[in-house]
């Protein structure tokens, strides 16, 4: 998802810093991108000498500390590697895949500890600093260190309580609209987490932001998707028609609904929301629609 050495300086997709007016800032980022790990040292001390008192120059010791611990290893395994990674296959005699050779990224856990705990004093001492803890975040779903992935979200959710989501970002830009950047990026984690198998830090995440935004359509979604993939119908059909009549538009709640119903057996609540769906403007979904109803009316005929 992100360069390991470079987790913080390019979370930048909700403010651009293109312009600002930050000279150490600008020479930090060209040495990062053209030069060696002792050149980017060098510079950073320089930079921490000038403004001793920078949260930036926290975040650059961590991308230092992080690109230091970090080693690529080469694996040699039977099974293939996941998420699509490129690997190259071993073949045997008679021409059958014998294994599988990749690279796989590896660290030195002391030196990740040295950029952790620069990460952390900036977090303590600039709290309000939203890309900081996110930073940080990054890195330990890299590990898969989900437990600690939720504590810092939830450090951050206790923050935004307090600050109203007056939240800042790189050189201390404000954000726009930082309760949109703290929604976003929460459910970015909550996908992250759902896709690594951990839907039971999906779902604490989801009633997290339930607790702070009650009303929001997307946290009600993932909660009601989460009981519904789990086959608690009964539970998760009452919030998928809550939605569905404060935003009658959304073919996917109204798909949803119609499949539960169609699980439970109730015919008559089928036909009544695949029929809202045959002209929805999504073949897929249009075509499951008249597919069901269809296969209902020739057993009811």
């Amino acid at each position: 998802m992100w360069r390991i050495f470079s987790l913080i300086i390019i979370l930048t997709n909700y403010y651009s810093v293109a312009n600002a007016q930050n000279d150490w800032y600008e020479k930090y980022l060209s040495c990062v991108n053209d030069s060696d790990v002792h050149t980017w040292k060098t510079m950073i001390e320089q930079w921490e000498q000038a403004e001793p008192e920078s949260p930036d120059v926290y975040a650059a010791w961590y991308n230092y500390y992080i690109k230091l611990a970090m080693t690529d290893v080469v694996a040699l395994t039977t099974t293939a590697p996941e998420d699509n990674q490129e690997a190259l296959q071993l073949i045997d005699s008679t021409g059958v895949v014998a294994g599988y050779m990749y690279g796989i990224e590896s660290y030195n856990d002391s030196i990740l500890q040295i950029g952790y705990q620069k990460l952390d004093t900036a977090i303590r001492l600039f709290p309000d600093r939203l890309d900081l803890p996110f930073g940080k975040v990054a890195m330990l779903f890299r590990q898969q260190l989900y437990a600690e992935v939720m504590q810092e979200l939830r450090h951050v959710l206790d923050r935004s309580e307090k600050n109203g989501n007056r939240w800042l970002w790189t050189l201390n830009q404000s954000l726009d609209d930082g309760e949109y950047v703290l929604k976003d990026s929460m459910q970015d984690y909550f996908a992250q987490l759902f896709d690594a198998g951990q839907s039971d830090y999906a779902s604490q995440l989801v009633e997290w932001m339930l607790r702070l935004y009650p009303t929001d359509i997307i946290f009600r979604s993932d909660k009601a998707s989460l009981l519904a993939i789990a086959k608690r119908y009964s539970e998760a059909l009452p919030i998928y028609l809550s939605i569905y009549e404060d935003n009658p538009d959304d073919i996917i709640v109204a798909s949803n609904i119609a499949h539960i119903y169609y699980t439970l057996g109730d015919k008559e609540a089928t036909l009544k929301y695949y029929s809202k769906l045959v002209q929805c403007g999504d073949s897929e979904i249009e075509d499951i629609a008249k597919q069901r109803i269809k296969e209902i009316k020739q057993k009811t005929d």
